[in-house]
């Protein structure tokens, strides 16, 4: 069952829940004290003594102290339990494998979180100002039952038989409220499109147009929504306006004709639904907000269950086990094999393996093949990133399980296709500058960046100077094995021959194993061995090294 945000509320506050329902309570009795204390003053000028203010002067006083107590309590539980959600979140993200990662979509991910997060912060004064309400409205009827049974009984019947029939539009408010989220998903699916494929929008004109029309048929959809949601919002508040009007009618034009009251009770009991109505006009108010946060937590949690679900099953946090503490000499791939189940009957199976490999410590092997040949696969497989469907990777005899997995990544450095620069350099110690600052002048990239403060000074670079700028963070790592999935394909020929002649031979020589993915085949003879893919399958294992003719050699880089 989903939690509220009241029940989020009530369990993040724990013991201190009383403090809060007294503090609360205090605030509604001094405000309908305020409203009984005024009704009695009326009664009585001009001869209002001095001690009819000192009491007014207690009780808003007590109303200001309690209130700040309440509206700040609150909101301090509300961002304090969207903390825990937050980073459970977090935690949860990086407890994934890049499968189930893959499958939710950073899309998703941002768009629950900002969203949500957004529409919870923002109810903590909303609760709060309920939670006022409803104790004023329960000191105010006490009020009213003193003044005129029968007029407390009559209101309650026309504001309950009110809130009944606002309730009941409530259930088009949610229902619209669930269109909102999946057309709002949707807009921002198609708008990631726009913008990571802007270039490839630039060379096929119908491709613009209809990813354009896709676009705007989605925002259409997301603006006729909004708009019939936010005008049954609208309808609410003007129905509560109305339903006040209704209210006061009942006790002028109802009320005197059925019983014998004194037009000085009647003109205090109107006065009493005055003053206490913007507590009713408030809790109807909040209830929309009480809807949105309680959507908004149900899509949170719902974002959980589904980063809960891809969590990795092998990876554990902590080191359990690390037989190889930092170094092996042999890793062996056994019968490799990993399939990929689309979640969507319109998706395509895709199935590598099996493979069999045998690494040795500083070795260079080259993965070759097509496009869509499972290279790229088989690495994410090989690193455990994607759960292998069967098969055994074993290093120095030691097999790769859930008790060792986090050890066997820690021997592995990667740049993919798709890496990724952090803010600053994130997991390594005692990084001195003067050594990041060598290996930027080796990259030829002291014109565009430098390293300060465990950062680089700028990263919005070309494609080809990122991945320099990746090579210099993976040589600081220091790890026994390199895994590069076509990092020279982004290079100019210079640094593409300073990677193979140079880079790769430099690691081979500090007894690092080099993977590579490449494309370049008259570069295979920096390899020990080349390993050509072909639809998932190895197709060949093929011995080189410094036997087959070196390329030309362009100009070295300094």
């Amino acid at each position: 069952m989903a939690l509220t945000i009241i029940e989020m509320l009530s369990k993040e506050a724990g013991a201190e829940r009383r403090n809060l329902f007294i503090a609360a309570s205090l605030s509604g009795l001094a405000n309908s004290f305020v409203i009984a204390l005024i009704n009695s003053v009326a009664r009585s000028i001009p001869n209002v003594r001095m001690h009819s203010f000192v009491l007014f002067a207690l009780s808003v006083a007590l109303y200001v102290l309690t209130s700040r107590y309440t509206f700040h309590r609150t909101t301090r539980l509300v961002e304090s339990a969207l903390h825990h959600i937050k980073i459970r979140i977090v935690d949860k993200i990086r407890r994934m494998d890049l499968q189930g990662f893959e499958r939710v979509g950073t899309s998703e991910i941002y768009d629950r979180i900002t969203e949500n997060v957004t529409v919870i912060s923002t109810s903590a004064g909303m609760i709060a100002a309920t939670l006022q309400s409803i104790c004023v409205l329960v000191f105010s009827a006490l009020y009213l039952a003193w003044l005129s049974v029968p007029a407390l009984m009559l209101i309650s019947l026309l504001l309950g038989s009110g809130l009944m029939l606002f309730r009941s539009n409530q259930d088009l408010v949610e229902n619209g409220l669930r269109q909102l989220g999946i057309f709002r998903l949707a807009f921002f699916d198609q708008l990631t499109d726009l913008l990571k494929g802007f270039k490839e929008t630039r060379f096929n004109a119908r491709r613009s147009q209809e990813l354009r029309e896709d676009v705007l048929r989605t925002s259409e959809r997301l603006r006729d929504s909004t708009i019939k949601t936010n005008s049954l919002f609208d309808d609410n508040l003007i129905f509560s306006n109305t339903l006040l009007f209704a209210l006061l009618a009942s006790v002028v034009f109802v009320l005197p004709q059925q019983l014998e009251l004194k037009s000085t009770q009647v003109t205090q009991i109107i006065a009493a639904l005055m003053l206490s109505w913007n507590s009713v006009a408030i809790a109807v108010n909040c209830y929309p907000a009480y809807i949105r946060s309680n959507h908004a937590l149900m899509a949170l949690e719902a974002l959980e269950q589904k980063l809960e679900s891809g969590s990795d099953p092998l990876a554990k946090e902590a080191l359990v086990s690390n037989p190889w503490k930092g170094r092996f000499s042999r890793i062996e791939v056994s019968r490799l094999e990993y399939t990929y189940r689309p979640t969507t009957d319109d998706g395509m199976n895709f199935h590598i393996g099996p493979v069999d490999l045998t690494l040795q410590a500083g070795e260079v092997v080259f993965v070759v093949g097509g496009n869509g040949s499972g290279k790229s696969t088989f690495l994410k497989t090989f690193t455990g990133l994607y759960p292998a469907s069967a098969g055994s990777i074993r290093v120095d005899g030691v097999r790769v399980d859930s008790h060792t997995l986090a050890a066997y990544r820690e021997l592995i450095c990667t740049i993919f296709t798709d890496f990724h620069l952090f803010s600053r350099l994130y997991g390594l110690l005692d990084v001195q500058p003067e050594a990041v600052q060598a290996l930027i002048a080796q990259m030829q990239l002291e014109e565009q960046t430098s390293f300060s403060q465990q950062r680089f000074t700028r990263r919005e670079l070309s494609t080809g100077q990122r991945k320099r700028l990746a090579m210099i963070v993976a040589l600081l790592e220091d790890r026994p094995l390199y895994i590069f999935d076509e990092w020279a394909a982004d290079q100019d020929p210079t640094f593409r021959h300073y990677f193979y002649k140079e880079l790769l031979p430099m690691l081979r020589a500090r007894g690092k194993t080099v993977i590579a993915v490449s494309h370049d085949d008259r570069y295979f003879s920096c390899a020990d061995r080349v390993v050509t893919m072909e639809y998932g399958q190895v197709r060949s294992i093929e011995q080189h090294g410094e036997g087959a003719p070196p390329p030309p050699s362009p100009e070295k880089p300094s």
